[in-house]
């Protein structure tokens, strides 16, 4: 049995590790996490300054969804308090399961099937000092493709500025870190570069992102809004660069101590429909 991993390397990456600018390496990194992450854009996925547990009971959060190419994802997250700082912890799994295993004679039928998968687990806190607010996140990550695995380290570094009630300014930057080896080579972290200025109206708040992304040939243009009226929350992002056109959006409704949010994005790679749902329970 003979499986050609470099040719199957590169074109199972770009459907395990898609993301907003379809490129190859550790892109499921870059994926959303959750459905909350696809309403809300100023989230601590984006930049750990963002988190914000002041006043807030603890929280539990569990995701699952579908993103491109029938790829899994799957996240727990808690967020609370440690000390005198915001907190949270995530784990989160992308993988895919049914990969066709092929050998050098063409055949209409595989030999068999594998999978391959990304796992993280982050660690998250946030302070403020006056008017600003600074965040930094820690993440392990393995990943496997066939019979070959590959682990390695990451930081996120965030900043926001509270420039006056409304208006707010922040930058992040994300997954700087290394990996081992996967076979030959190592695979490449999604390095980011993430600028957000954001405008609060009566019941919501407007804003609009600039991203670099080393795995994305060029930048990456963020405008969108999400707004609050009683228990539902709503957003929606209009995302552009060079090769995609994306929009992400979702609705949710708090009620109780449990929240249940839905969101999608939607885009012209015609590679599929990603959506994730999110249930989420305030401790007491």
């Amino acid at each position: 049995m003979y499986l050609p991993m470099h040719s199957h390397f590169k074109s199972l990456i770009s459907i395990l590790f898609l993301s907003q600018g379809m490129s190859t390496g550790l892109q499921f990194l870059s994926i959303p996490s959750s459905a909350n992450d696809l309403i809300v854009f100023r989230s601590p996925w984006i930049n750990p300054a963002f988190l914000n547990t002041t006043g807030k009971s603890d929280e539990l959060s569990f995701a699952y969804g579908k993103w491109f190419g029938e790829t899994e994802n799957l996240s727990f997250e808690w967020k609370g308090k440690f000390r005198l700082n915001s907190a949270g912890l995530k784990v989160r799994y992308v993988g895919i399961n049914d990969i066709e295993l092929r050998g050098n004679i063409p055949s209409s039928d595989p030999i068999g099937y594998y999978g391959a998968y990304g796992v993280s687990g982050k660690a998250v806190t946030s302070f403020t000092k006056g008017n600003i607010n600074y965040g930094l996140a820690l993440q392990m990550i393995s990943m496997q493709i066939y019979q070959d695995a590959s682990s390695g380290f990451a930081v996120d570094f965030g900043i926001s500025w509270n420039v006056n009630k409304k208006l707010t300014m922040s930058g992040s930057v994300l997954n700087l870190g290394k990996m081992n080896p996967l076979k030959n080579e190592k695979p490449k972290l999604p390095t980011r570069f993430i600028g957000i200025t954001t405008y609060e109206v009566n019941i919501g708040e407007i804003f609009f992102g600039f991203e670099t992304n080393e795995l994305v040939d060029k930048p990456i243009y963020s405008i969108g809004s999400n707004f609050k009226i009683d228990n539902l929350f709503f957003g929606a992002t209009a995302i552009i660069n060079n090769n995609s056109k994306m929009i992400s959006s979702g609705i949710g409704i708090n009620l109780g101590s449990y929240s249940f949010s839905y969101g999608f994005q939607y885009g012209d790679q015609n590679i599929g429909f990603p959506q994730i749902i999110d249930i989420s329970f305030r401790l007491p």
